[in-house]
């Protein structure tokens, strides 16, 4: 059974799930394309927890893959971040 117009697959929803387990005024921020760069680390973090719950890191993901996911969301919301190679490996570990 096919989807019908605009109606989202079960893939898309899991996709987002994670966004409601943020803080409400990073999710604001996010929503807004306004994050801040002390947003990332939480946005990361909750991410990373999500990909944990659904089974990937038995999968081989790790955190920097979350990592990565957060910079390119970011990224797609017109939000470009430059890390320094200290910051992003401290993200990709804390």
């Amino acid at each position: 059974m096919g989807l019908i117009r605009g109606q989202k697959g079960p893939k898309m929803e899991a996709k987002k799930n994670w966004m409601k387990n943020l803080p409400a005024d990073v999710e604001n921020r996010l929503a807004a394309c306004h994050s801040r760069r002390s947003d990332i680390g939480i946005l990361v973090n909750v991410k990373w927890a999500a990909m944990v719950a659904d089974g990937m890191k038995e999968q081989g993901f790790v955190k920097e893959d979350a990592l990565v996911y957060v910079l390119d969301l970011l990224d797609s919301n017109g939000q470009f971040v430059d890390l320094t190679r200290g910051e992003y490996d401290a993200l990709k570990h804390e």
